[in-house]
């Protein structure tokens, strides 16, 4: 039997994430797999583990919402573990209190694991530039992350790094002895070794789960730089091993059982380094050095035919390790999350892993640019992952949404608003460029749409939210943002051919009404994305993200000030205009307006 504690503190969760009051004799018992039977009287919920339970919750408090009790579900796990992993090292750290906010998401979905990914935002007392300025959880902060967890049914797991994307680190005069490349570590270095189990050492004395994510994915220049120059070239292969060996024996120190990507054994394997390479070989002698005891996690976020899922499966499994796989709840190509790249891909990806018997599933939820999309934003895709473990890949679209809505309180209709921020074929953001563009170049890219189909979608969204914008600040929010790509998009449209025209008039609207009116947009939307990052995350991060809109705002004022200049005959022509635009290509342009808030690895 589970206790009196136990129970009331899920129920009491659910009630509260779904707003709906339960029926009051619910006996709660433990039992394989998931059976609910619930009325309006009471009922009994029989669950493996506390996430089960919590979910048997859940399904309840939806068919409350539904008005469709009695309930009678029978359901079990086709994974033994679903869970997600949150980026917590491109800017955003959650607070612990948004962190247990989202492990009560979790268990109400019956998702039993969480890792936070954390390169340097984590306390290592030896190394006080590790995390420095960063937000990092003190050692107090991660203990009490963990045992909430514990007892909301989900196991929290430390994903670090042990190689590679430690820039931020690597970046400050006092660790640059332990770096090869600007963001990789030196293998066969004792500096290094004693680092990576201060490291280790930290996590494993304030999270007790023993599974541990030691990272080393994308460390293209391993052996290349100060390597090469103190050792001469090797055999990457070969320092790849040495090295995971080496981080294995201080896993098995403090009784790890270690997780790595997988990535960097198929890209040394290919002839042009492409992880996805169907040419890729990995020799058999470097498959032999492997530790036995360490566990490969297949990532994939991009593909959308369930065959090569299936090929990279095979791949995986011969080489003799168990597989995890990673996919993506797609949070990290602009301010919104892509959903119809979330349901493109990991459709087709769930269904090859139940096929391959993956025994381990989770999405990962990344913040690259500075995090501009809050992980909360993506809660309602989570239901993809969930009910792909407990009704099996193959469960239909309809319980998705259903749970979706039970989750986050809005119709899914309204929640897909948000994927509209992206084109329909699955193109970045052309919306994201709109924002941060300077208004007088032509480069930026915008893919395959026009201005015009951009607004439109844009209208289309903010038609879909109507409804949702007053109870939820994140509708609010997305409201806002696609109000300014409506107008940032029809300014980028309109201005040279108007400049070209030399409509006076135009021009003299735009900088008395036009450009002011946008900069008041970007303020209200920048207040509103302010309010969620104070919402969920730590201060540290937002710097960058309010640079960005400062610069923005301070560009279209520049603007403004130049097109009145020439209005009042002060200069006879506007230079960046005169200049024909030419296609870009598919980052071209993009870069120059954002990079300039992100810090240099090498200061």
């Amino acid at each position: 039997m589970y206790t009196q504690a136990e129970a009331s503190r899920l129920r009491e969760n659910v009630e509260r994430l779904t707003g709906a009051i339960l029926p009051q004799n619910i006996k709660c018992e433990k039992a394989p797999g998931l059976c609910v039977s619930v009325t309006a009287e009471g009922g009994s919920i029989a669950a493996e583990d506390l996430s089960a339970l919590s979910r048997g919750f859940f399904l309840a408090a939806r068919a409350v919402k539904e008005n469709t009790l009695p309930l009678n579900v029978k359901q079990e796990r086709h994974f033994h573990s679903v869970g997600a992993m949150v980026d917590m090292s491109r800017g955003a750290v959650m607070t612990v209190e948004a962190v247990k906010r989202y492990i009560n998401e979790l268990s109400a979905l019956g998702m039993n694991f969480l890792m936070l990914y954390t390169e340097d935002t984590y306390e290592v007392p030896e190394y006080p530039y590790f995390g420095y300025l960063r937000g990092r959880y003190t050692q107090d902060e991660l203990r009490e992350i963990d045992a909430y967890a514990e007892s909301m049914g989900v196991e929290l797991v430390p994903c670090i790094q042990t190689l590679a994307h430690l820039a931020q680190f690597l970046q400050w005069q006092d660790a640059r002895k332990l770096a090869d490349q600007p963001d990789v570590l030196m293998a066969d270095d004792e500096d290094v070794y004693r680092f990576i189990e201060a490291e280790i050492a930290a996590v494993s004395g304030c999270i007790r789960s023993r599974r541990i994510h030691i990272g080393m994915d994308e460390a293209h220049g391993i052996g290349l730089g100060r390597y090469m120059e103190k050792h001469g070239i090797q055999d990457r292969f070969s320092i790849l091993n040495r090295h995971l060996n080496r981080v294995i024996e201080i896993c098995r120190k403090y009784h790890y059982e270690p997780m790595m990507w997988s990535d960097m054994f198929f890209r040394l394997g290919s002839k042009i380094n492409d992880y996805y390479d169907m040419e890729a070989d990995i020799p058999q002698s470097v498959i032999d050095m492997i530790p036995k005891d360490l566990e490969m996690c297949y990532w994939d976020y991009y593909h959308t035919d369930e065959a090569f899922y299936d090929k990279m499966l095979t791949e995986h499994a011969k080489m003799g390790k168990s597989t995890v796989f990673a996919g993506g709840n797609w949070t990290w190509t602009g301010f919104l999350p892509h959903l119809k790249k979330t349901l493109a891909t990991m459709r087709p990806a769930l269904k090859a892993c139940a096929k391959h018997n993956i025994d381990t599933v989770f999405a990962t939820l990344w913040g690259d640019d500075g995090a501009e999309t809050d992980a909360f934003l993506a809660s309602g895709m989570m239901p993809l992952f969930s009910e792909s473990c407990w009704q099996g890949a193959e469960c239909s679209m309809d319980e998705v949404k259903r749970m979706s809505e039970c989750l986050t309180g809005m119709s899914f209709e309204a929640y897909e608003a948000y994927g509209d921020f992206y084109p329909d074929n699955f193109a970045l953001a052309p919306g994201k460029g709109l924002i941060w563009c300077d208004p007088l170049y032509p480069m930026m890219n915008y893919g395959d749409e026009s201005f015009d189909q951009i607004i439109e979608r844009s209208f289309m969204a903010k038609q879909k939210l109507r409804n949702y914008t007053e109870e939820h600040l994140e509708c609010r929010y997305a409201d806002a943002l696609f109000g300014v790509v409506i107008a940032k998009a029809t300014l980028c449209r309109d201005l040279r051919e108007k400049y070209l025209e030399k409509d006076r008039a135009w021009l003299t609207e735009l900088v008395e009404e036009t450009i002011p009116g946008l900069v008041e947009m970007y303020n209200e939307l920048m207040q509103l994305h302010r309010e969620l990052w104070n919402r969920d995350m730590k201060r540290f991060g937002w710097e960058v993200i309010s640079l960005r809109y400062g610069a923005t705002k301070g560009r279209l004022e520049d603007a403004a000030d130049e097109i009145a200049d020439y209005l009042a005959g002060r200069r006879n022509s506007i230079p960046e205009l005169d200049v024909l635009p030419l296609p870009a290509s598919r980052n071209g342009g993009a870069q120059r307006y954002h990079e300039f808030a992100v810090p240099s690895a090498w200061m």
